[in-house]
């Protein structure tokens, strides 16, 4: 019975031995392709221009989120084509609460004709505000999408940057250029202050500027007609008073006017925006009469300071 048994083991372990040989010999040495390294196309001016910009600035530029494909085969030996896609939610898990920090819910791709233009734009307002300390894996150009959070100029993504309007730029006013570049280095910076421990002190400092004004009920996510009857020293009679700016808010939630911003990282990205199209001089004639705003105001503008 031991003779059988020291058999049937042998044979099994030859099995094995077997398949993890066949195992050995097989491999698919470019199943490990970086689809981040673009490729010259100098007979295509868009292509060509997408891997200049890739050159200088180590970014790679896409016009569509499906950045190549691949023949594969699978453990049961099937042959399937593979689609490497850009991560547009912010992590791994998929799409975010548009209550903390945004998802893209539909784009158009980019018109690749206007491309090359677009680059330019970004070569010129962009790039040289962009600090080293931030890391930008990819850029995904298209001419319009829709965000649950706020504008539709700019989200950061797992890895990638999108950025829309790529049609729309030659057609914009300086004042609407303006204002594009102020979102899209809101979600550069706004992405890094929020995700960089070392400003969580200050941040709570900025967030408890108004925190601090309605200390029984959470200033964030309110309803702006509640204001009067939980901020400190408001007349619970007053309707028209506090307002959200009053409170130190730039302004109501972008999503639902009769909101307060729904989250500290909402309230964060506002903030960006108006200091990062706006000196200070022109930020002070918008809200100089406003001090829990200006108090905040300068908070911020410290820290992104130390960014720059």
């Amino acid at each position: 019975m031991k003779t059988y048994k020291y058999i049937f083991a042998t044979v099994l372990a030859a099995l094995a031995l077997s398949a993890c040989q066949e195992e050995e010999i097989t491999e698919f040495p470019d199943y490990t392709k970086n689809w981040f390294e673009l490729q010259d196309n100098p007979d295509d001016s868009v292509a060509h221009a997408m891997y200049q910009f890739y050159k200088d600035y180590n970014i790679p530029v896409f016009a569509n989120d499906t950045i190549g494909q691949q023949q594969r085969v699978d453990v049961f030996g099937h042959e399937y084509t593979h689609y490497e896609t850009l991560t547009l939610s912010y992590s791994m898990g998929g799409g975010a609460s548009a209550n903390i920090e945004p998802v893209v819910d539909n784009f158009t791709y980019a018109t690749r004709k206007y491309i090359p233009a677009f680059l330019r734009y970004l070569r010129a307002s962009i790039m040289p505000l962009t600090p080293k300390k931030v890391h930008i894996h990819s850029i995904l150009l298209v001419d319009q999408m829709y965000s649950r959070s706020f504008g539709n100029d700019a989200f950061k993504g797992l890895n990638t940057l999108v950025i829309s309007n790529v049609a729309n730029l030659a057609n914009m006013s300086d004042k609407e250029k303006k204002a594009m570049q102020g979102s899209i280095l809101r979600v550069l910076y706004g992405d890094y202050i929020t995700h960089t421990d070392e400003y969580n002190a200050k941040l709570e400092r900025f967030y408890n500027v108004s925190r601090d004004l309605s200390p029984s009920k959470d200033i964030y996510n309110m309803y702006t007609g509640y204001l009067r009857q939980y901020v400190t020293g408001a007349d619970p009679t007053d309707w028209n008073h506090p307002t959200v700016e009053e409170v130190g808010f730039l302004g109501p939630d972008p999503s639902n006017s009769y909101y307060t911003p729904a989250s500290t990282f909402m309230d964060i990205m506002m903030y960006c925006q108006a200091i990062l199209t706006y000196d200070e001089a022109e930020f002070e004639a918008l809200y100089g009469q406003y001090p829990y705003i200006m108090e905040k105001y300068h908070i911020l503008k410290e820290i992104i300071e130390t960014i720059q």
